[in-house]
């Protein structure tokens, strides 16, 4: 599950459904301007609900201590199972979703976690 500011969350959504496609118990919440911090909880402990399929459900969001990170860390703190990540890019979230059947929440975390640092790459052109 994703969160986050704007349109950050469903737009890695979009990619994924490029690259992967469609994914089942995948969704994304997006923090609008005019939502209030009880809302977005309110909204992700809905979404948790619609994708947890007894596992549990990863949270990835965009920036540790944002609203979309501390409303996950809320839901996850009443709800055993949810993990919150924060700094989600594009390798985490494949990674995640291609590696999830069958494992808990927490090994799939640990996994995004592992990828998320990998693929951040910093490439110079040599100079002259």
């Amino acid at each position: 599950m994703l969160a986050g500011h704007g349109a950050m969350a469903p737009g890695l959504a979009s990619a994924v459904d490029v690259i992967l496609g469609p994914q089942e118990a995948f969704v994304a919440v997006a923090l609008a301007d005019d939502d209030s911090p009880e809302r977005f909880q309110e909204r992700l402990g809905e979404a948790v609900d619609e994708v947890d399929r007894g596992a549990g459900v990863v949270v990835l969001t965009d920036l540790p201590g944002a609203t979309p990170f501390s409303s996950a860390a809320r839901v996850a703190h009443t709800r055993p199972g949810v993990e919150v990540l924060a700094g989600v890019n594009l390798p985490m979230l494949l990674e995640i979703l291609t590696q999830r059947d069958g494992r808990s929440s927490a090994d799939v975390a640990s996994t995004g976690a592992d990828a998320g640092a990998r693929g951040v790459i910093r490439w110079s052109a040599p100079t002259t």
